[in-house]
């Protein structure tokens, strides 16, 4: 079963104890876009229509690898267009309303291969002087 999870998305590692999750058996976690990297609205909507020009992953974690323990933050701005999307392509697509961590997804929807259709970024803390 394809889960796409939706939203704005970052890696904070900075004053965490656990910073990688392992990816439960039957399940398989797909990125569109590396550590660091801006996925767009435009390539969100088109990889839930399943586009042909869509964004094709950047990498795909499998079952028992580690696997970066992202966050994922409310995109309340893009639910209408992102919604439409996934209407559009058969996608079943989640959104949330709180940050939620990977982690919950993997406990949640396995076995699945979960997509995330968010940014990667990387989170970072200012530095103090």
């Amino acid at each position: 079963m394809d889960i796409y999870v939706c939203g704005h998305g970052g890696w904070g590692v900075n004053g965490r104890s656990s910073i990688f999750v392992q990816v439960p058996a039957g399940t398989e976690v797909v990125f569109y876009k590396e550590i660091g990297d801006v996925l767009y609205v435009s390539e969100a909507e088109d990889i839930l229509r399943g586009a042909p020009n869509a964004p094709r992953p950047a990498r795909v974690i499998r079952s028992f690898e580690r696997c970066p323990e992202m966050t994922l933050y409310p995109a309340r701005e893009f639910w209408q267009n992102l919604g439409a999307a996934a209407t559009a392509g058969g996608a079943n697509w989640h959104a949330v309303a709180s940050p939620t961590q990977l982690s919950y997804f993997l406990r949640a929807y396995t076995p699945s291969r979960l997509h995330w259709i968010a940014c990667s970024s990387r989170m970072l803390r200012p530095v103090k002087r």
